[in-house]
């Protein structure tokens, strides 16, 4: 335990266990070498945790003690007075490094939202003790409405803890194991794959399952009163990645195959073993599941938008979620939850150490980070994408006492600042230490990606001469010349439009589509 979590009765069992020798092993209180202590005898100073002391040391300490200090009743206050004082000692310095996190964060803070990239909070506690607390930015830019505690953010990704967390607590009441095959508990695949897929990969991500956030099936019912069955029967045609525990790949689809088995083995809804299993065990009143029961609280946050010239705007995106993604709750609650995995205190009982975990989409943003060494827990919520990871890792290396780099822009606003200030040749003439710079691959889909962003963004002209120099670069690529066509096509150039959609037409004469497309405009429609 911590030193400065003991009580003092702990203490004092401690002292007299230390003086009397009655016990052949001590409490777990780790001391460093013998040194003076403030009484001007002999203790020891306070580490986090201690070795007992063997009989002979602790002979050797009450004769010491008794030589110089007299009975019993004397030894144990002067054991008693050292403790304690080195207690003290202990408790004003984790205040001081606390302060010093404090400090640090409100200077990373101050820079984030200098640079206009952040709206959400942070909450920092130490030993379990809440120390800081910061909210900025508004759960709607329209009405202006600011964020405090009891905003509800979408976590994204972060409820995958929560599914993780209630499948090791159905491993420990030996209801799923986990190198039991799927096929056990659902038949969602043939037999034969169904077989090889184990409980452990899907919560490992080496089971092969892609993700169904891309599939254009689910953009059909992603707004709708979906049930996990109806992303099932998404996931159910997704071909294999690769053979299940020869590779791994980020997955949501695997934790929503989770959540299926969870329901199968339980005979209860996803949303109501995360009540009963985490909610109800911490105290938690402000998680909430489906697209209703979050339509009915007006105190939500609704995602926002930055584009290239840092104006924000608020999407209110509100939807289902999945064992994957998407509950809604807030920080002082998502908080407790980090601080229980940092004790070891949820029900599986199992023992998560450290970790820091991420969640978001392109407009929401959330982390939860833990460490058991250091005894700190945070979280970072966002409604706006991206910023939380950026602010996490740097947070992290604070309380570490570590140097981090300073934030910088994203990609998508340095390069419009780029084209504004040196133009569009600049990009043709750098597209290589550009792409190096945005941390993505130099191919085709750089330029179409961000040029794609303009178009967007209703910056058309830009659009129109990322997509021109792609075609440049990349001329045996038929996308290149269809996102040029789109782009003249949303600009009312319908000249341009059709010729583009020719010179793709060259390179992809199969593609009916494009075909029916160049018809339409020689028909004039």
């Amino acid at each position: 335990m911590f030193l400065t979590q003991l009580a003092e009765q702990e203490i004092a069992q401690y002292v007299d266990a230390l003086i009397s020798d009655k016990q052949d092993r001590l409490p777990e209180v780790t001391l460093e070498p013998i040194m003076p202590g403030r009484c001007g005898h002999y203790c020891q100073k306070s580490a986090f945790n201690v070795e007992p002391l063997t009989s002979a040391q602790r002979q050797t300490e009450n004769a010491m003690i008794s030589t110089s200090c007299g009975d019993y009743p004397m030894k144990r206050r002067i054991f008693m007075a050292c403790v304690l004082g080195l207690l003290s000692m202990a408790h004003s310095l984790a205040q001081q490094g606390e302060a010093l996190v404090a400090k640090e964060a409100d200077t990373l803070l101050d820079d984030a939202l200098g640079k206009g990239l952040f709206s959400g909070l942070v909450i920092i506690s130490h030993d379990g003790k809440e120390f800081y607390s910061r909210q900025y930015g508004f759960t709607d830019w329209g009405t202006q409405k600011t964020i405090d505690t009891t905003t509800l953010f979408n976590i994204g990704s972060l409820n995958k803890q929560f599914t993780e967390e209630i499948v090791h607590q159905l491993v420990k009441e030996k209801k799923l194991s986990y190198d039991s095959p799927l096929s056990r508990y659902v038949n969602l695949f043939p037999v034969a794959i169904g077989n090889k897929i184990t409980i452990q990969q899907l919560l490992d991500m080496k089971a092969g399952l892609g993700d169904y956030l891309r599939d254009p099936g689910f953009n059909k019912i992603r707004f709708q009163d979906f049930s996990i069955d109806d992303v099932l029967d998404i996931i159910k045609k997704e071909p294999l990645l690769f053979e299940p525990g020869s590779n791994r790949e980020y997955s949501n689809s695997g934790y929503v195959v989770l959540g299926a088995v969870i329901e199968k083995v339980t005979g209860k809804t996803y949303e109501q073993n995360v009540t009963e299993r985490i909610a109800s065990p911490l105290g938690l009143k402000n998680i909430f599941y489906t697209k209703a029961e979050k339509e009915k609280h007006i105190e939500r946050a609704s995602g926002t938008t930055i584009d290239f010239e840092g104006h924000k705007r608020s999407i209110d995106d509100v939807s289902n979620s999945t064992p994957a993604g998407g509950i809604y709750t807030n920080g002082p609650e998502l908080l407790k939850f980090a601080e229980a995995k940092l004790r070891s205190a949820l029900p599986s009982e199992k023992k998560y150490g450290s970790g820091m975990f991420a969640g978001g989409t392109p407009l929401w943003n959330s982390v939860l980070y833990y460490n058991e060494k250091n005894g700190y827990a945070f979280v970072i919520m966002a409604n706006t994408g991206n910023i939380a990871d950026e602010l996490a890792s740097r947070l992290s290396s604070i309380i570490k006492n570590e140097s981090y780099p300073p934030l910088d822009l994203p990609f998508s606003m340095k390069l419009y600042k780029t084209i504004r200030e040196k133009g569009v040749d600049y990009v043709k003439e750098n597209v290589k230490e550009l792409a190096a710079e945005a941390k993505v691959p130099y191919d085709d889909r750089f330029l179409n990606y961000f040029g794609y962003q303009f178009l967007q963004a209703d910056k058309t002209d830009i659009a129109i001469a990322l997509f021109r120099i792609n075609i440049g670069l990349f001329p045996k690529v038929p996308n290149t010349y269809d996102s040029a066509a789109e782009a003249y096509l949303k600009s009312g150039d319908k000249a341009n439009a059709l010729e583009y959609y020719k010179m793709e037409m060259r390179l992809d004469p199969d593609n009916p589509r494009v075909k029916k497309t160049v018809s339409d405009l020689e028909a004039g429609k």
